[in-house]
């Protein structure tokens, strides 16, 4: 081939690789789902009215690794999303003075996950010394969703994930028309698109950075000076559905009571003084009784406080920010509870 020959081979090539060349020049220069650049301590993307839907358990490793050298964690809530409530400001109220503690949560999460970063925290030498796990039943059946952007698990923590394979999967999904469109040229429409795809969300919570936990204040206020603004007849329907009558099936296979062994094994060996919550659920069913008794025969009895045969909070929306999520207030009374060893909840309520 002669020296034209391959000079038009060369540039037809180029020409050809241009736009996966332009596709993954975007994605490096705009970095769309925060996960290439260096985490600074501030929020992953612009507290707008507008953002991409980011990956909560990635944050919170992202966030402890930033702020651990200056704040050294010796306290962690975990759990999934249902946990995010359960406030450390509350909490430490039950803690001896001097604790520093980190909200470790993720979406979704699972016993793999809570196993994981454990596992992590061990293997960077942090003392574990107080420990809050909220584990909904449906914890003990969920598996790790590795293929998902909003809920793949730090490669740090996860065995299982490369960091190429994490990367991989964001720019996969950065490839979709509509996330390129929205990247190149945010306006209503194709905001209007990352919307209905579940891309991006105009829930966005207040944050504190350096605990990992976030807020919904204006909510938080109006439950507190005029609940009927809040619990609307909209909403109120929005959110209702059938209660579950029927008995809960046990999830506590033995595959999963050696899930529970292990992260039970990990806790005695750091000497962590722990508390376990099992919430309620609307119209869910409550945990079974052969997996609380499971529970309570692995983690010890006092250390496990079942909420989930709760009758009022398992059937009244009012306690609740959706269908699931429990009103801060109502955790913070959740933990009073359990760090008084008792599963009775007090008499009073603001709903009353």
């Amino acid at each position: 081939m002669s020296n034209r020959g391959i000079t038009r081979f060369v540039l037809l090539s180029l020409l050809a690789l241009l736009p996966a060349l332009l596709v993954v020049g975007l994605y490096l220069i705009k970095d769309p789902f925060n996960v290439l650049s260096s985490y600074d301590g501030e929020a992953p993307a612009p507290a707008d009215t507008v953002q991409l839907t980011v990956n909560a358990g990635y944050i919170s490793t992202e966030a402890f690794n930033y702020f651990y050298p200056t704040r050294h964690f010796d306290s962690f809530i975990f759990g999934s999303s249902l946990s995010g409530y359960y406030r450390i400001q509350d909490w430490i109220t039950h803690l001896p003075q001097g604790v520093s503690a980190f909200h470790y949560n993720a979406s979704r999460e699972t016993l793999h996950g809570i196993l994981n970063k454990l596992t992590y925290l061990s293997h960077r030498g942090v003392s574990i010394k107080h420990a809050l796990i909220v584990m909904e039943d449906e914890m003990l059946k969920r598996q790790p969703l590795d293929g998902d952007i909003l809920y793949v698990q730090h490669p740090s923590t996860a065995p299982n994930v490369s960091w190429w394979k994490f990367h991989q999967l964001y720019f996969n999904a950065f490839r979709h028309p509509e996330l390129m469109a929205y990247t190149l040229y945010p306006n209503a429409f194709t905001t209007q698109l990352v919307l209905d795809k579940g891309y991006a969300t105009t829930d966005i919570p207040d944050r504190i950075e350096s605990l990992n936990e976030s807020y919904y204040a204006w909510a938080d206020s109006l439950i507190a000076t005029n609940p009927d603004a809040f619990f609307t007849p909209a909403h109120m329907a929005r959110y209702s559905q059938p209660m579950r009558m029927m008995p809960c099936p046990d999830k506590i296979t033995p595959a999963v009571e050696t899930l529970l062994t292990e992260i039970a094994r990990m806790l005695k060996q750091q000497g962590t003084d722990y508390q376990i919550i099992i919430p309620p659920h609307y119209a869910w069913e409550a945990i079974s009784d052969h997996d609380l008794y499971e529970m309570e025969r692995i983690f010890g009895r006092k250390r496990v406080h079942d909420y989930s045969h709760d009758p009022d909070m398992g059937s009244d929306l009012h306690y609740y920010y959706d269908d699931g999520h429990l009103i801060a207030q109502q955790c913070a009374r959740l933990m009073d509870s359990a760090y008084h060893h008792s599963t009775n909840l007090p008499p009073e309520s603001f709903l009353k």
